[in-house]
């Protein structure tokens, strides 16, 4: 278990100079202000074995085996949920989740991973002006999403060389990135959704207890989840296009096959004919008597066969 201290002076994470949360003061100096916010970082199985008065406990540490979705939940005596996050690792989908359990600035956050160690870390030395301790949760959202721009960007990116890609040669594989893409964008766009439900609900169900400025900070942030919901869906829009586009380059280049399929069955038709007619040998057959046949049926083959060869040119069907 690690302890850390969010300081609503500044908005600053520090990390407690205490071992199993049993600090009381900064690393900074001096006493924790009433206002300010202790953060445990534990694992679930801390979290399942933590003593103490924290009401509704069971029920988090059941929604964690295994988190499904992100959630929020309200009780009279706390605050908790979960929350999935989706990524990728070596080009596969991955996610990783966490808990939280609020009350009484007192934030308990339970993962097995190492996703909160590093976004504690990353925003612990950023001052970010006074902030509510009330607001800690909204401070952790903001950080889960505050690069995800970059990330949907980069992904469209990958998709526009994909496209481009398209035109110089098909890829043998391509469903397999299409599904592997449209798996990516399904989650993220299944989690900014989430996110827009919880920032939605706590304006709702806290509506009374906010200050304005919490309540327009709280509408900052689902708003924002909500542009980044609408650039999935954009997203997944241009890969339906880039699937069509493949399809219709598939199609150009079938329909270029039975082009020239149906032109060389042309050509050879008549001559197949002749083979047929001169064929049958019917003793009656006036031609066989003849001693020029033969170099006139090849004669007239070859004119035939070049005179289809020229037409088809002029038509650009060959």
């Amino acid at each position: 278990m690690q302890e850390y201290l969010f300081a609503a002076a500044d908005g600053r994470i520090d990390r407690a100079d205490t071992e199993e949360g049993g600090g009381k003061e900064r690393a900074a100096g001096g006493p924790a202000e009433t206002t300010d916010c202790r953060i445990f970082l534990m694992s679930l199985a801390e979290f399942g074995h933590l003593e103490g008065d924290y009401p509704h406990k069971r029920r988090l540490y059941r929604s964690m085996s295994p988190v499904q979705y992100c959630k929020l939940e309200r009780f009279a005596e706390c605050i908790q949920g979960t929350v999935k996050v989706p990524g990728s690792r070596r080009g596969q989908l991955c996610f990783q989740s966490f808990g939280f359990y609020y009350r009484q600035n007192r934030l308990l956050l339970v993962e097995d991973g190492t996703l909160l160690k590093n976004l504690l870390g990353k925003i612990g030395q950023t001052p970010r002006g006074r902030i509510p301790s009330s607001q800690v949760l909204l401070l952790l959202f903001e950080s889960l999403i505050e690069d995800d721009v970059i990330s949907l960007q980069q992904q469209e990116e990958r998709l526009s060389s994909l496209e481009e890609g398209l035109l110089k040669k098909q890829p043998e594989n391509f469903y397999e990135m299409v599904i592997h893409y449209r798996r990516q964008l399904t989650a993220s766009h299944a989690y900014y959704e989430q996110l827009v439900n919880i920032g939605d609900q706590v304006q709702g169900d806290f509506s009374w207890e906010l200050s304005a400025e919490e309540r327009m900070a709280w509408q900052l942030f689902t708003n924002r989840a909500c542009r980044l919901h609408d650039h999935v869906e954009l997203l997944k829009e241009y890969l339906v296009q880039i699937r069509e586009l493949y399809q219709a380059l598939i199609d150009v280049q079938q329909n270029k096959v039975m082009s020239i399929l149906t032109v060389v069955t042309t050509i050879f038709l008549p001559l197949t004919l002749i083979a047929g007619w001169y064929g049958m040998n019917f003793p009656d057959m006036p031609e066989f008597a003849w001693p020029y046949a033969y170099p006139a049926v090849a004669l007239a083959s070859v004119l035939i066969t070049t005179s289809e060869i020229v037409f088809f040119r002029k038509k650009k069907m060959l």
